[in-house]
């Protein structure tokens, strides 16, 4: 009626927001000569705002066309008014209409006359990222008046808040704004969502600790039809933290052969597969160093199977997806197409069991063959020559360990379905049974290092030094944070092993007690019906191939790392990088082009390791919701803000059984560990290598995973109680605090805190 600033303040007062009190001058009153109105209170300053019927709108802003005047004396009210009537005649303004196609005439000029807040602190927040980030909100304030920060008066500090995560950094010279204080910002803006809309630019100044709301006006400038989701749901337990560049560029490379593989399988039509071929080709992304997965796409590719509407909680289930909001329009495929897909989908599932053991024959040929050919002095193009080779042959069946992947999550979820409903049993129960019903492939490195540690008094020195060798040919890929090509594994760095054996040795007690729940006989009594033992069959074979191919991934990565650390020490011979681990900084299409066309690669080298200093400062968000396509940050200086909380009651997923007091051991960085030896474990997630540090804690916990997680399988296997999908774990359990966790019922209490001690 009186335009969006006027009809929005009057909104946001008649829902019960904190607005300084006004009065509105309509337009017709405004330009009387006898101007009349009554002042909005008895206060001694105001400020005098245009409201136009033309402003803020969805295709024409007039920003800083009209006048604007802060701390107006009362005397000098109606002046200020004229004066901005008068402005819509300014120069600026008509060219501004001449422009956006709008008719002067039609433009009604009415005032708003506000109390002046005398703020401390003032500012804007955004409730999405204007360069594109709909999930994150910005807050940018400075100190005193809001005018001061509109016209870059003074300085300046933004909060960025992630709003899935809630965690928040900041960047700037001064910390103006406490938690306290965000969190309260971030509700008001949620409470005015239902009412102006999801994307919102709010003006709000702050006095005596007091939020007051100055403006509320929609952002227009983002897309929001079509956004990018970007989810590190189980893939973050692949990629902890932050992956190099070719780390990056190789899983890019990797899922993409892999997805479209597996949809060339279900849809077995080539017209088909190329339409649909931008959405293979971005499964997975990378944002500040981190790996996600482009979740948006994995739903697609889901959307090709039959009853893909009961596939899809399993699956979220199994993968530990939070979030589970989806577009559940379908693929729009031909009708035809789409009955082809029923049976070949259905046929597919039902070659996994075959075709995953075809693929476990064909990787030890190929793994075989490319110890007998690989050897460091090979050159550069002999290296690209070989790790293309290995590519092709893998690509071409690796797809398959997608499908059994979705194999065991069916079978699996029809299992603990048919033992909750028939037999009644609990998740603990069915947990248990689960664990003792396969023979866990990725078991075998940790129980062979335990027998090489136990048995190492018993061996001369040269059956040792035979046996470690042994050792490293089967399993010396396996180690912490494996999957990252920067990573150093017990094949790229032997003395890690002499390392790790000689902290199990530490405890010979625990040693033994070790290596004797390894060799215990698990209980596997057969007790159900047919149909129960029907989907047992299954998804233990389901979960046995998936963790042989999890195992043999590792393998691969091996082998992909031995040819870029040989590249690596190629291209430092020849000073195209300073030191051999550089080429990590390089993408792996850049790695592998500079052996045929060599150039110097140190500059780009160097701006990577710089913008990779601030990646290791963002926190780390688990979603990331973009407009349009996604982007790195780019700050001068970052803070983060560690929130703390109280609670000292916490729940999850119960994994493994059982129940352990202890102490709390909080690891954020692998590298870094320190004695984990009888503490309680507690993380942001763990990777297949977390299995030597597990076998040496009381327990472990982790924000991250589900019950097919590596987490849980492994702390089944080696009998230790596990929790995982704990909700703020790593911001409410600190090193030191002592904690009892229950594995059967997934709870968790701090029974001392560390600064109590």
């Amino acid at each position: 009626m009186y335009g969006s600033k006027i009809d929005n303040l009057i909104k946001l007062r008649d829902n019960g927001f904190n607005v300084p009190a006004f009065t509105v001058v309509p337009y017709e009153d405004a330009v009387k000569d006898d101007l009349q109105f009554d002042m909005p209170s008895s206060g001694n300053l105001f400020s005098v705002r245009s409201s136009a019927n033309v402003e803020d709108g969805e295709f024409q802003s007039f920003a800083g066309q009209f006048d604007t005047f802060l701390n107006v004396a009362r005397e000098n009210v109606k002046d200020k008014i004229r004066e901005i009537i008068s402005s819509l005649s300014s120069d600026g303004v008509k060219a501004y209409c001449e422009k956006s196609g709008t008719d002067i005439s039609d433009i009604r000029m009415n005032i708003i006359v506000q109390d002046m807040i005398d703020s401390e602190v003032s500012g804007v927040l955004f409730t999405a990222n204007p360069q594109g980030i709909l999930n994150e909100s910005v807050i940018t304030v400075g100190r005193g008046l809001g005018e001061g920060i509109v016209s870059s008066k003074v300085d300046t500090t933004s909060y960025y808040y992630n709003l899935t995560d809630k965690i928040c950094y900041f960047e700037g010279k001064e910390d103006l704004l406490d938690q306290e204080k965000i969190e309260e910002l971030i509700g008001i803006s949620d409470k005015m969502k239902p009412i102006f809309g999801e994307y919102l630019d709010i003006e709000f100044a702050i006095k005596g600790g007091v939020v007051y709301i100055l403006q509320v006006r929609p952002i227009t400038t983002l897309k929001t039809e079509d956004p990018l989701i970007m989810d590190n749901s189980n893939i973050v337990e692949s990629y902890p933290g932050i992956s190099s560049p070719l780390t990056t560029s190789f899983v890019d490379l990797v899922y993409s052969g892999v997805f479209k593989g597996v949809c060339g399988r279900v849809l077995k039509n080539d017209k088909e597969l190329n339409k649909h071929e931008d959405v293979f080709l971005n499964m997975t992304g990378h944002v500040n160093g981190r790996v996600y997965y482009k979740i948006s796409n994995w739903y697609t590719v889901i959307k090709f199977l039959p009853m893909s509407k009961k596939i899809i909680p399993v699956w979220q289930e199994m993968m530990g997806v939070r979030n589970k909001t989806y577009n559940e329009d379908d693929v729009k495929i031909g009708f035809f197409t789409r009955i082809a897909t029923y049976f070949n989908s259905v046929y597919e599932l039902c070659s996994v069991p075959k075709n995953m053991r075809k693929l476990n024959e064909k990787f030890i040929v190929i793994n075989d063959d490319f110890y007998k050919r690989f050897d460091p002095s090979l050159s550069p193009e002999e290296l690209v020559k070989l790790f293309n080779d290995v590519k092709v042959k893998l690509f071409d069946c690796w797809d398959v360990t997608l499908l059994n992947d979705m194999y065991s999550f069916i079978f699996t979820g029809l299992l603990k379905s048919r033992m909750k409903k028939k037999y009644k049993k609990d998740d603990n129960e069915i947990n248990d049974y689960i664990s003792g019903i396969s023979d866990i492939e990725s078991m075998k490195p940790v129980i062979e290092i335990t027998r090489l540690a136990l048995q190492k008094d018993d061996m001369s020195e040269e059956e040792f030094a035979k046996a470690k060798k042994e050792y490293i040919k089967l399993y010396g890929d396996r180690n912490l944070e494996e999957l990252k090509l920067e990573s150093r594994t017990f094949r790229s760095n032997p003395e890690l092993l002499d390392w790790r054996i000689n902290q199990y040795r530490k405890d010979m007690d625990r040693l033994k007690a070790t290596w004797d729940s390894f060799t215990r006989k698990k209980n596997t009594e057969d007790k159900y019906d047919a149909l129960t033992r029907f989907y047992v069959k299954k998804s233990s074979l389901g979960i046995y191939n998936r963790e042989i191919s999890r195992l043999n991934r590792s393998r691969i990565y091996g082998i992909v790392r031995l040819i870029i650390d040989s590249l690596g020490a190629k291209y430092k011979e020849q000073g195209l990088i300073e030191k051999a681990h550089d080429i990590y900084y390089m993408k792996i299409d850049e790695a592998l082009g500079l052996a045929t066309d060599p150039h110097n690669m140190r500059k780009t080298v160097s701006d990577r390791k710089e913008q990779y200093k601030l990646y290791r400062e963002l926190p780390p968000y688990s979603r990331l919701i973009f407009s349009e396509g996604p982007f790195n940050k780019r700050h001068t200086n970052v803070n983060r803000y560690h929130k703390k909380f109280n609670d000292n009651e916490l729940s999850g997923v119960p994994c493994s059984g059982g129940i352990c007091e202890g102490e709390a051991l909080v690891i954020t960085d692998v590298n870094d560990t320190g004695d984990v030896k009888d503490k309680i474990l507690i993380t942001k997630m763990t990777d297949p290598g977390w299995v030597f540090l597990l076998t040496q804690a009381k327990g472990v916990i982790s924000e991250k995973g589900s019950l097919l997680s590596h987490t849980a399988i492994i702390s089944r296997e080696i009998g230790i109680p596990s929790i995982v999908g704990v909700k703020d774990l790593m911001d409410t359990v600190q090193s030191g605090d002592i904690i009892r966790m229950n594995g059967d019922k997934g709870t968790i209490e701090i029974l001392k805190r560390s600064s109590d001690k």
